[in-house]
């Protein structure tokens, strides 16, 4: 349903669609972004007091961001295979390997959200580990995080790049407009960015620079801004002509 309402919306670009049929990969990859969702609707018990319904209302902060960051690479996934149509092996395998790394991704990802909201906002969003006087996260741990947040966010990164550099290998199949070409460019473009930035933040993590490594993720709403002000100053000249 959501994919026919999207397909729907997308008819109004410029971007001519090529994917006008949902293959089987994308029917998997649909099953597997529902089961990682469930995976973090399963860590949120059923209350069994008020007092811990509260706790789980909490709770359901860290899991909101973290379901929407999930939905957010879904929506990448979905409008690839809407504007190119692909279902070769290396498209598949790319795919596979997309899927896998986003199960991986789920817990650390909800782990560092509750660890950020509860330092910023004083929640209390361990309140089980605190009541059994466990120790949340010790200062020699809080590198190997970044690090396994930083190889979550690097993999899931180089794949999309990897997935628009086999598009455009494929280029004289797909018969692109000017305009085309440079989407496609733009993808692997903001794609090589944020991979980069994953990269150099899982250096600096490796070196213990934790500081360092989490002041290089200020810089992807920069890599954003500048890619999309490339885009703009090609697309114009194109509208020039």
């Amino acid at each position: 349903m959501i994919r026919k309402i999207l397909s729907r919306l997308n008819k109004q670009d410029k971007f001519r669609y090529r994917g006008n049929e949902i293959f089987r990969i994308e029917a998997l990859s649909d099953a597997v972004f529902a089961f990682s969702v469930s995976l973090l609707a399963a860590s949120l018990e059923v209350p069994q007091t008020f007092h811990e319904l509260k706790m789980i209302t909490k709770g359901s902060i860290p899991f909101f961001f973290t379901v929407t960051l999930i939905f957010l690479f879904w929506y990448r996934q979905y409008i690839f295979f809407r504007r190119y149509g692909l279902n070769d092996f290396i498209t598949i395998l790319l795919n596979l390997a997309y899927l896998v790394v986003i199960i991986f991704y789920v817990f650390p990802l909800k782990f560092l959200f509750s660890l950020f909201i509860s330092v910023v906002s004083g929640l209390d969003l361990f309140a089980k580990a605190n009541e059994e006087g466990l120790v949340i996260l010790t200062n020699e741990e809080f590198p190997d995080l970044i690090i396994l947040f930083s190889i979550g966010y690097f993999l899931i990164w180089l794949i999309i790049y990897l997935l628009h550099l086999h598009v455009i290998q494929l280029s004289k199949l797909f018969a692109f407009t000017r305009f085309e070409k440079l989407v496609t460019q733009k993808e692997v473009r903001g794609a090589l960015g944020n991979l980069l930035v994953g990269l150099i933040a899982l250096l600096f993590a490796c070196f213990h620079l934790t500081m360092v490594a989490g002041i290089c993720y200020l810089f992807i709403p920069l890599i954003l801004i500048i890619n999309h002000y490339i885009f703009k100053r090609e697309s114009k000249k194109i509208a020039d002509i």
